[in-house]
């Protein structure tokens, strides 16, 4: 997972460490939502949004979701340090969640994991479901958040975010 420097010097460092992994077409609201619950709980927080690629934007670009993960990124973040949330570091992750997961694991080391992603065709007892195998790779426990579609974030149109 790239840093690139989303440093968040507001906070001082608390108990326990979070990695917030959310899908970057989620309700942002949802997510702060959550980690509002989870930060009563006395936590610190690792935002990562994967530059997932949904459907059929892996044809092609295997970059092209990468700037809307960027909006999802600087939204969430937003709205984190408005609700007085301590965020430690964030960025953009592998389009890949679990590749993405492990990168910033590796670098920004966590005592769980909260993920936030659409609920698709992953059921509880499915051992190959996103969060049975981020809980396989990071030795973690996951809660996984099911979230709805942000509207206004089913495809990402990069050319049209960056131009908001």
């Amino acid at each position: 997972m790239e840093m690139n420097g989303h440093q968040a010097a507001s906070s001082p460092r608390t108990n326990a460490r979070v990695l917030v992994v959310a899908d970057w077409t989620a309700d942002p609201a949802t997510v702060v939502a959550a980690c509002r619950r989870r930060a009563d709980h006395d936590a610190s927080f690792i935002l990562m949004v994967p530059a997932w690629l949904h459907g059929l934007d892996w044809v092609g670009d295997p970059s092209a979701s990468a700037p809307c993960a960027h909006l999802q990124l600087v939204t969430l973040k937003q709205l984190c340090v408005a609700e007085g949330l301590a965020i430690e570091v964030s960025g953009v992750g592998d389009p890949d969640p679990i590749t993405a997961i492990g990168d910033a694991l590796v670098t920004h080391p966590a005592c769980e994991i909260l993920l936030f992603a659409r609920d698709r065709w992953a059921w509880a007892w499915n051992p190959l479901d996103l969060s049975h195998r981020a809980e396989r790779i990071s030795g973690l426990p996951v809660q996984r958040i099911p979230v709805r579609r942000s509207p206004g974030r089913g495809h990402c149109d990069a050319g049209a975010r960056w131009a908001a």
